[in-house]
């Protein structure tokens, strides 16, 4: 998988990611744009813009991780819900190395004929489980199934990952389809490009500032 994501090894030169996504929520009749940007060694910031709800936004300057929305304001976030969100947010995440996991373990196999995959259930070092199923024709990661932390708990969900293309020596998905607590959303990517992020992207907003001590 290292090999087919990175078949050039250009991951450790790049110092950063930006990047626009089209979510659509068809049960619900909801769309959003999603605008990420992410920085060595893990910074973060997202910004989500929901029609008729607003804009939230969640991140992480390397020490907080934080988010605001206009339900819920301004929140620090700590916990397992952080740990997992900083260790996603680290572009050495698109790869699996064994220092990343506390644990791998064989998981069976998914798919017949072309669409068989091998899969590996990892234990980050963050606690965050993740059963990831690798196509035994690309090496690719096609399938994904995890509990993600939220607010309201562990939420389990199905990623179906497709549509492989390369940016700058990176084959990157472009086509993401979830299955979440009875829901399917669908991720389409429309730019994505790599390269150094001004620092002041990653700032805490001042919403955010004051709530710390």
């Amino acid at each position: 998988y290292n090999k087919a994501i990175d078949p050039q090894g250009v991951l450790p030169s790049l110092q950063g990611m930006k990047s626009t996504i089209s979510m659509e929520a068809p049960s619900m009749g909801m769309s959003m744009t999603i605008n990420s940007v992410a920085a060595r060694p893990n910074l973060l910031v997202v910004q989500t813009e929901i029609p008729g709800l607003g804009t939230m936004r969640q991140g992480h300057d390397g020490s907080t991780v934080w988010s605001t929305d206009p339900m819920q304001g301004p929140r620090i976030i700590a916990g397992e819900e952080a740990a997992a969100l900083v260790e996603s947010s680290s572009l050495q995440s698109m790869i699996r190395n064994p220092d990343q996991f506390s644990a791998m373990e064989a998981a069976g196999t998914h798919g017949e004929g072309a669409d068989a995959s091998t899969c590996v259930k990892f234990t980050w070092k963050s606690g965050r489980v993740t059963t990831d199923c690798f196509s035994n024709a690309s090496g690719l990661l096609v399938r994904t199934l995890t509990k993600q932390v939220t607010q309201m708990g562990e939420v389990e969900a199905e990623m179906s990952i497709k549509d492989y293309r390369s940016v700058a020596g990176l084959m990157i998905p472009h086509r993401i389809e979830t299955s979440m607590m009875g829901m399917q959303m669908i991720m389409t990517t429309t730019s994505v490009e790599f390269g150094p992020q001004p620092a002041e992207l990653f700032a805490l907003p001042p919403e955010v500032k004051a709530l710390k001590p």
